[in-house]
């Protein structure tokens, strides 16, 4: 077999190797989630639909929520363990596992505030937003950053219902437009609360606004 035909098999069967054992990996991961997630989801709502986005995200929808929320929608998104470049260049990036809770409350919140980690992937882009918007930013403990249209904005009580030891926040986003709240995590840190103490902290911040 010439050299160049033998390289060029070798490499094909590492990257469907690292595809299959890449793609397991998360699926196993997302399961375990999902498990973790059984015994808090009733206290958002006992219908929920699944399904799996490729093999790096998780989508969760429950039409009819419990009070405060009127609908909610939970994405976990994985790193993308199935292809090797783009899993290494978004390590570099700081992407890991993240737990992305938004709702439609039943209540329109008066208040507005964005509140994020400027370096996180998942927040690319949204300090440019608020500087565009005019938004003052607000004093906060670092490495968040708070944005908000007016200094009134009462978020103290926002981050004190989102308190969750060793849990630091990646996002914290009220707004009046739906959804009217957003929440992230990552994933790996959640994990060592209870599902049912997550789902109290997102009731938590759902009843300050």
């Amino acid at each position: 077999m010439p050299p160049n035909l033998a390289l060029f098999i070798i490499v094909v069967l590492l990257v469907v190797g690292w595809f299959a054992i890449g793609t397991q990996t998360n699926v196993r991961k997302g399961n375990a989630a999902l498990r973790w997630l059984q015994e808090g989801l009733p206290q958002v709502g006992e219908k929920t639909s699944l399904r799996w986005l490729g093999s790096s995200a998780v989508e969760l929808k429950i039409q009819q929520a419990q009070p405060p929320f009127r609908s909610a929608e939970l994405v976990l998104v994985l790193e993308p363990r199935d292809v090797p470049p783009l899993w290494a260049l978004s390590r570099l990036r700081g992407r890991r596992d993240l737990f992305i809770f938004r709702a439609t409350l039943r209540s329109q919140p008066s208040a507005e505030v964005e509140a994020f980690h400027p370096r996180a992937w998942s927040t690319q882009g949204l300090e440019r937003r608020c500087e565009e918007k005019r938004w003052t930013r607000l004093d906060a403990p670092g490495p968040l950053v708070v944005y908000a249209p007016t200094r009134d904005e009462p978020f103290a009580a926002l981050f004190h219902a989102a308190d969750l030891p060793g849990c630091p926040l990646v996002r914290l986003s009220v707004r009046p437009s739906q959804p009217n709240v957003e929440v992230q995590w990552h994933l790996a840190h959640l994990r060592r609360h209870s599902s049912p103490s997550v789902i109290e902290a997102l009731r938590r911040i759902a009843g300050c606004v």
